[in-house]
């Protein structure tokens, strides 16, 4: 990585084609009935398997698991099993519609990753090309979910078939609040926007400050100043001004 930022040559390590291979334990019926297609003495309960990570752009769900063995030469001309309609694949096989992903492909994935926890220097999201002092985030609890096995470090502490399944929930990006939304919230009162919204003071002044708020906060202040001046700081006649204010928020 360094060589990479620094532009200065380097070589390759011959490890950089190897196959990106998780540990999975037989922990579910359905994970054992699957796997002793391939072989029946290794498919018992609690005994591991492995499964390659996919690059699956087929819209397909495509889950691979296979007897467990450790030299990754053999990886290629193995048969793994796709746990979701029990047909059989190898690696190297035209017939998957998935890329096997290789180290190399990690590493250049994890060179072009943002950092999503983190701001540039100016307070923009941070994207594959910032550079600088990176801020911190801001975060804004809006309710209570359960949350798994969320992060991919945890395919290397745990082995569970769950972290494979496509169930997580995402997080959602934060927004910032347009200059003329800016200019109406100044006009109103805070007691009002609290009154109309629900939302604490502290999220309003980071709304008239044009800072990063929850994509939920500025459908509520939008919503609310709408109302606001259509139905209470405006005359009915003429009702042009407040259609254009309206059009204006969305």
């Amino acid at each position: 990585m360094l060589c990479h930022v620094l532009a200065l040559p380097c070589q390759k390590p011959s490890w950089f084609k190897t196959p990106v291979m998780r540990r999975i334990a037989i922990s579910t019926p359905n994970v054992m009935g699957a796997l002793r297609r391939l072989s029946r003495d290794q498919a018992r309960p609690y005994n591991f398997a492995i499964s390659p990570v996919l690059v699956n752009l087929s819209g397909e769900f495509i889950t691979l698991l296979g007897p467990f063995e450790s030299d990754p030469k053999r990886w290629g001309e193995m048969e793994f099993v796709n746990i979701h309609d029990g047909r059989t694949h190898r690696l190297n096989d035209g017939s998957l519609l998935a890329l096997p992903q290789t180290f190399e492909m990690v590493f250049a994935q994890y060179l072009r990753h943002p950092e999503f926890k983190s701001m540039t220097p100016d307070g923009s999201p941070c994207k594959a090309e910032s550079r600088g002092l990176l801020q911190r985030y801001p975060i804004i609890a809006t309710g209570l979910h359960l949350i798994g096995k969320e992060t991919e470090r945890g395919w290397e502490q745990s082995e569970d078939i769950s972290t494979l399944l496509p169930s997580l929930p995402h997080y959602q990006r934060a927004t910032f609040v347009n200059r003329g939304v800016q200019e109406q919230l100044y006009k109103v009162a805070l007691n009002t926007l609290q009154l109309r919204t629900g939302l604490s003071r502290h999220s309003l002044l980071r709304a008239r400050r044009g800072q990063v708020i929850h994509p939920r906060t500025k459908v509520l202040l939008i919503n609310a100043l709408s109302s606001h001046y259509v139905f209470v700081r405006l005359p009915i006649p003429p009702l042009w001004p407040s259609f254009t204010f309206y059009l204006d928020m969305l």
